[in-house]
């Protein structure tokens, strides 16, 4: 009875293993809600994961690069940085951010976009700058925020006749006696303005 029972002990122990082996092995795949995300740089996204077949799961989450994007332990992502392209640095390129459990993965493809401005301030001393006639000045803007990854503006005049404004550049010319507004804009949402007035010779 006793070779039976110890015989019995080891045929349940060796089933246990078994099912417990079985039960690891079982993990078919990990699956993102996403496989590619776009986020503006300083923002952040959820991601969350699932295992296949369905069971609780403590989930490992890394990013391919942490200076361009971070996840968190819980698969919050956050954009960082712009990751360009060394050869076309006109381009951005994705981020990987990898979640693991067990023997399955699955990955993500981050995009960060980049900050757009909020607000323009044209760099004036005064509302009103006057010029000759004849005479050229070249205005200056700044973006807000300060990290903000677009800083070009569009210059535009509401009265060309009296001074006109090369769009790319803000510089101005005064053409005529008279008061024109000079908008610096980005968008076209977001802009400010200085009136120049335009002495004659």
């Amino acid at each position: 009875m006793k070779i039976g029972h110890l015989t019995l002990v080891l045929l349940s122990a060796a089933l246990l293993f078994a099912a417990c082996t079985s039960e690891e092995s079982e993990v078919r795949a990990v699956r993102l809600d996403n496989n590619s995300l776009e986020i503006v740089k300083g923002q952040s996204a959820q991601l969350s994961a699932t295992v296949v077949p369905a069971q609780e799961a403590e989930f490992i989450w890394f990013s391919q690069d942490d200076n361009y994007v971070k996840v968190d332990e819980n698969g919050l992502v956050t954009a960082v940085a712009l990751k360009k392209d060394e050869q076309n640095p006109s381009e951005v390129l994705p981020v990987s951010v990898y979640v693991k459990f067990r023997n399955g993965a699955d990955e993500c493809l981050v995009t960060v976009l980049p900050l757009e401005p909020s607000s323009v301030e044209i760099q004036a001393e005064a509302n009103v700058i006057q010029i000759n006639q004849g005479e050229t000045i070249t205005l200056q803007a700044k973006c807000y925020p300060e990290d903000a990854d677009i800083t070009d503006v569009t210059w535009t005049t509401d009265y060309a006749a009296v001074a006109s404004v090369k769009a790319a550049t803000g510089v101005v010319k005064g053409v005529a006696p008279g008061f024109a507004v000079i908008r610096a804009s980005y968008n076209d949402k977001v802009y400010d303005e200085v009136t120049v007035q335009v002495k004659a010779k």
